[in-house]
């Protein structure tokens, strides 16, 4: 299968020569291309190393691809890309995640995700909106809310702080509350 993938990279670095020969020499290179099938095929990222799994049939496009500063984004040899770090940011809905007692409290704890080697909180977040857009939303429905209670819980004791201040120093206020 490697050697599937080798030749793909080998047929998009050939590709690239050919572009620049004229169109009367192009004619006599003849590119015969079977389906490759869904065989799952190993790829790394130019820039980050990180190894990603692909069918077959999409490799060819995937070597095509390039970075912004434009190097090819995936190669399929591991030894020429940086050495992969692993995030250990867990998903909301991973067994061991720290909101998972929440999860449970939101009636969400027979949902389970596998993935625990999230980059960041930020990849955390784009990973919920995509992969579990209803019960990211759920969740944060509840934070929020919470949020709500604990804010005018602070707001009610700052209240009352300043209505004991005031009746201590012998004035009496009068201040109507809303609700």
């Amino acid at each position: 299968m490697a050697k599937t993938v080798g030749q793909a990279e080998r047929v998009r670095d050939l590709r690239s020569q050919i572009s620049e020969l004229t169109a009367e020499d192009q004619g006599e290179v003849l590119f015969l291309e079977i389906s490759p099938g869904r065989n799952p095929v190993t790829l790394y990222r130019t820039d980050t190393g990180e190894p990603k799994t692909f069918p077959q049939y999409m490799v060819n496009a995937l070597l095509e691809k390039r970075l912004p500063d434009d190097r090819y984004a995936f190669t399929s040899d591991q030894d020429s890309v940086p050495t992969f770090q692993q995030g250990q940011v867990k998903c909301f809905l991973h067994p061991e995640s720290p909101e998972r007692d929440i999860v449970e409290e939101l009636g969400m704890g027979g949902i389970n995700c596998p993935a625990a080697h999230l980059r960041s909180a930020q990849s955390k977040r784009i990973h919920a909106l995509h992969r579990h857009s209803q019960e990211w939303a759920a969740y944060q429905e509840h934070i929020n809310e919470q949020r709500r209670v604990e804010t005018e819980s602070r707001q009610e004791q700052q209240l009352e702080a300043t209505l004991a201040i005031a009746k201590s120093s012998g004035a009496e206020p009068k201040i109507r509350r809303h609700k």
